[in-house]
């Protein structure tokens, strides 16, 4: 009795989805009552009707699984597709966040070393097939949107590069420090990209000594905070030490 009990529920949302083989089984039910009521014509009609559903459903059956690998053939060539623009992109991004980790460093260390980036060198790619090419309409929906949120976030990279990038009164440090947040948010989103887009596995190292770019993202993002957790210290000091000698610092 419990059994039926929980294959109720069961065979019901399976005959809901498919009807064809509900109607199916209750004509061969009624075409076998009706041998045992001894009324073949209509037990043969009604075997004939349900073969024909029975045809029905197997129809549709296979129109299912065709559509939905073709569905899913269409989305693997869509990633495949994109990938090399995104790959490209993000090598650019990170490129950016350790130049501006570099820059970074120089401007607060003080110790005579300028680097010679210029303003160009920070401007991001932009891609050029998003979001026009109709393969990108071919994605999932959770393909689509890790690629939008990321290439969205270039252009706060790049408005800021543009826009803030020598203007007056602005601090080269904070500059370069703000280049570093943006330039890690966006690599943040890079990596939704990079496993949803299987990057590493289309674009491996190209020599045995070289990191994956998961990795090599990861790495310039912790030196990064290291350094900015080493600039806050040396600043944290410099301020308890003009606290504690006031008169001293002012003279100087």
């Amino acid at each position: 009795m419990r059994f039926w009990r929980q294959a109720a529920p069961i065979s019901f949302v399976f005959i809901r989805k498919n009807p064809h083989l509900g109607l199916f089984g209750l004509l061969v039910l009624f075409g076998i009552v009706s041998l045992l009521a001894n009324i073949p014509p209509l037990a043969g009609a009604l075997f004939g009707a349900g073969a024909s559903l029975l045809g029905a459903w197997i129809t549709e059956m296979n129109s299912r699984r065709s559509s939905s690998e073709d569905k899913a053939r269409r989305e693997a060539e869509a990633r495949k597709y994109l990938a090399h623009e995104l790959n490209r992109v993000i090598e650019r991004v990170l490129y950016i966040h350790e130049r501006a980790s570099v820059n970074y460093v120089c401007t607060w260390a003080k110790d005579g070393v300028t680097p010679s980036d210029l303003q160009m060198d920070f401007v991001p790619y932009m891609p050029v097939l998003y979001p026009n090419a109709q393969q990108f309409r071919d994605l999932s929906g959770d393909d689509a949107t890790a690629l939008i949120a990321f290439y969205d976030s270039l252009h706060a990279l790049e408005k800021f590069v543009n826009d803030w990038w020598g203007r007056d009164g602005q601090l080269v440090e904070n500059i370069f420090n703000m280049l570093l947040h943006l330039a890690s948010d966006s690599l943040s989103l890079a990596g939704v990209c990079i496993e949803r887009f299987e990057l590493e596995k289309l674009f491996p190292p190209k020599y045995a000594s070289w990191d994956t770019l998961s990795s090599r993202i990861n790495r310039t993002k912790e030196s990064a905070e290291k350094s900015r957790e080493h600039r806050t210290a040396k600043f944290n000091a410099q301020r308890a030490s003009s606290q504690v000698h006031p008169t001293k610092n002012r003279r100087a």
